[in-house]
């Protein structure tokens, strides 16, 4: 086995696992789901003692007056803008690493891809030597 087979094979085993690697990556960013925007309730576990968790959003909104119902005021408003631009970037951001790792995995095996084709050219190239 030459010294060109040798480093054929191996950098057909790295560009595999890099590739495989990739694709796991990929699969995981996008199985993690919704992320919650900042502020956002979660479900918390009641503490043994039976008193239930604060609403994180009670303090957020401490100096803002009520309102009649179907009005909000301007600082509410923007603070309701604030969570959904957050949770709308936090999306986009969860995409593109997807995306990324899913690209990444893509060129890995395209790249693996041409290295058989070269080997099998290399072979059809030897067997065509023989038989001249």
């Amino acid at each position: 086995m030459s010294m060109a087979d040798r480093l054929g094979r191996f950098a057909m085993l790295v560009l595999s696992g890099l590739s495989t690697l990739a694709l796991i990556g990929a699969l995981a960013t996008l199985s993690r789901g919704p992320t919650l925007p900042p502020g956002s309730l979660v479900s918390r576990p009641v503490p043994p003692d039976g008193i239930p968790p604060v609403d994180p959003r009670q303090d957020s909104f401490a100096g803002v007056e009520p309102t009649p119902m179907g009005k909000v005021t301007p600082d509410v408003a923007q603070a309701i803008a604030q969570r959904e631009s957050a949770a709308a970037d936090s999306r986009i951001a969860d995409s593109l690493e997807t995306l990324a790792y899913a690209v990444l995995a893509l060129a890995g095996f395209a790249a693996a891809g041409l290295l058989v084709l070269l080997r099998i050219t290399t072979l059809m190239a030897r067997i065509a030597e023989r038989e001249r």
